[in-house]
């Protein structure tokens, strides 16, 4: 399945650990995250933060980019989030073909 890394930047203001409209959206619509990916066909590698620069880094298997926009969107990552999306490959497979 194909495999995409998903970069996530949001500014302080809008951070969930300060912005407590945004904690409620946010804590509401990741307990759906389960539900979500099994619809969307999302198995989530990793997921990653950097609290000091408010960045968040996934990586995820899907069938198609759009199912991970979709994703995104659905468990609220997209409205307080600038996310650039790439098709990754694994670093072992690559090794393995050299």
């Amino acid at each position: 399945m194909p495999m995409y890394s998903v970069h996530m930047k949001h500014s302080v203001e809008s951070c969930p650990m300060f912005n407590k409209e945004n904690k409620i959206i946010i804590k509401e619509l990741s307990s759906k995250k389960d539900n979500f990916a099994r619809k969307e066909g999302i198995k989530v590698i990793t997921g990653v933060f950097s609290p000091l620069e408010h960045t968040i880094l996934y990586v995820v298997e899907a069938p198609a980019q759009d199912a991970v926009i979709r994703y995104f969107k659905e468990i609220g990552f997209a409205f307080y989030n600038k996310i650039e999306i790439k098709h990754v490959k694994s670093m072992e497979n690559a090794l393995e073909r050299m």
